[in-house]
């Protein structure tokens, strides 16, 4: 058996975590600055940046921006991409949605995902990151914060 051998005063590299890391850190930064590093990445490998940034935003995190924002990004998303994205989605994404919805809205988006039935995990996944990038091309424009309240 070999045996591993450190010389004094060096250290090991340590594996760090990837691209669920690298957004868990860049959500932490004003919006701004991510942006600016995202930009960076993007120059080298843009295949990297996109996942960095669907790991940054995700849709559990719209329970987290304001009212305000949550209304414009309700306006721009088709209501049956709305229905999917929910199907399975936590309580408190869904209360804050309906929160901010009329209540003949909340009442035809109810019956639509009642009519869904059961829907493959690739589809919510993929209506979720749809809304996703809206939003966050919403936030790119100046249209809408995504400042996630802490």
């Amino acid at each position: 058996m070999k045996k591993n051998t450190f010389i004094k005063g060096q250290r090991q590299p340590t594996p760090l975590g990837g691209v669920e890391t690298a957004a868990k850190i860049m959500s932490l930064m004003k919006m701004n600055m991510a942006n600016t590093i995202i930009g960076d990445i993007a120059e080298k490998d843009e295949k990297l940046a996109i996942e960095i940034q669907e790991n940054m935003f995700l849709f559990d995190s719209l329970a987290k921006i304001d009212d305000r924002s949550i209304q414009k990004i309700l306006q721009k998303t088709p209501n049956d991409q709305l229905a999917v994205a929910l199907k399975s989605s936590s309580k408190t994404v869904q209360d804050k949605l309906y929160k901010n919805m009329s209540k003949r809205a909340k009442k035809r988006l109810s019956d639509d995902m009642d009519m869904l039935g059961d829907l493959r995990a690739s589809d919510i996944e993929l209506a979720q990151k749809n809304i996703t990038r809206t939003a966050r091309k919403m936030a790119d424009t100046g249209e809408i914060i995504l400042e996630i309240k802490r």
